[in-house]
């Protein structure tokens, strides 16, 4: 079983706008408590006995969480001025060591269910994927006529697909090799997203389905929807 997992939780939540002039949006409150600790229950309700957060914004916010028995702080390394997804999970590499980790956004919320689809012991990537009609502006796991993993379409203008990037994973330490030879996006940014699809051209990448709801903190009108499905319990 794969007990550790890294959150991704450096970026600056421009969407959010003056809510995070002083804060990560990861710690904006939710039902009186920060966001990221409804997060921290239901990884630990799912198995995982090692969170490694992975801080760039406002990076002294998160120091309530420091010396925490299973938490770790990793600060953001813009190697090579390197910022993106990919970067956070390259921050990691020291903390996650030589066995598969999962790797999840602190943005995003998932059931308990979902997140132990991510615990177990694998030699290769896995992505959870859900599906919405609503998958226009999102990342697209496009799949191949036999069901495989092709690649991941970002945003894309015409139909691919209604099955989305959940930012769910599970890698092996291979990626980090995948990440030191990347090259920037087209928004300047080393981003995970690619360092999959450089990976599916050398070896097969794994889709589940996720099962249960999903919700993402993007916006600030997403915080009473998030706060309604947490006290209905419908995630």
């Amino acid at each position: 079983m794969t007990s550790t997992v890294v959150i991704m939780a450096a970026g600056r939540g421009t969407r959010m706008k003056e809510l995070t002039n002083d804060r990560p949006k990861h710690l904006l409150p939710v039902l009186g408590r920060p966001f990221l600790e409804h997060l921290f229950d239901r990884l630990r309700q799912a198995g995982f006995r090692d969170i490694v957060v992975v801080t760039g914004h406002h990076n002294h916010a998160f120091a309530p969480y420091t010396g925490m028995a299973d938490i770790r702080l990793v600060e953001q390394q813009l190697l090579r001025e390197r910022y993106g997804t990919a970067a956070a999970v390259e921050s990691a590499r020291q903390a996650v060591g030589d066995r598969p980790f999962a790797v999840i956004a602190g943005d995003n919320l998932y059931s308990v269910n979902d997140l132990r689809k991510v615990t177990i012991e694998a030699d290769s990537a896995w992505i959870g994927g859900y599906r919405t009609a609503a998958w226009q502006g999102m990342g697209i796991l496009k799949l191949k006529a036999d069901g495989a993993f092709d690649r991941i379409v970002e945003k894309p203008q015409t139909f691919v697909g209604d099955l989305i990037n959940a930012s769910l994973y599970l890698f092996t330490p291979e990626i980090f090799a995948i990440i030191e030879r990347l090259e920037p996006s087209p928004r300047g940014e080393y981003e995970i997203t690619d360092a999959i699809n450089a990976m599916a051209v050398q070896q097969p990448v794994n889709v589940f389905e996720m099962e249960d709801r999903w919700l993402d903190l993007t916006a600030p009108s997403d915080i009473p929807k998030i706060e309604r499905a947490l006290e209905e319990g419908t995630i």
